[in-house]
């Protein structure tokens, strides 16, 4: 008797309305197809049903049409950035004597 009635109190927590808004929704295979937007390669988008709930969906650029000066300039996008190494020089020559004029009587 007491299980019958601990069963469903058990269920009715873990079901509620607020698990998908504290959490993505854990699905492999999406039942409905969702309003997204196609970006093609030349900017322009499409409104399309797409099966995962997404915003936009980009599709990649053909690197082959493009110039040559387009085509550098999209590889270098490409590479990662090298930071420039800075050296730090210190001074050790202090003169505290420069530094009175800044004091208080």
């Amino acid at each position: 008797m007491l299980l019958k009635c601990i069963l469903p109190w058990m269920m009715t927590t873990r079901t509620n309305c607020y698990r998908s808004s504290i959490t993505r929704f854990s699905r492999d295979i999406y039942s409905r197809l969702y309003p997204n937007y196609l970006v093609l390669p030349d900017g322009s988008t499409i409104r399309i049903r797409y099966p995962e709930p997404r915003h936009l969906v980009k599709l990649p650029v053909d690197i082959a049409s493009l110039s040559e000066k387009e085509q550098k300039t999209r590889l270098l996008r490409r590479s990662a950035v090298q930071k420039e190494k800075m050296e730090i020089t210190l001074d050790t020559d202090y003169d505290p004597s420069a530094y009175l004029n800044k004091y208080a009587k």
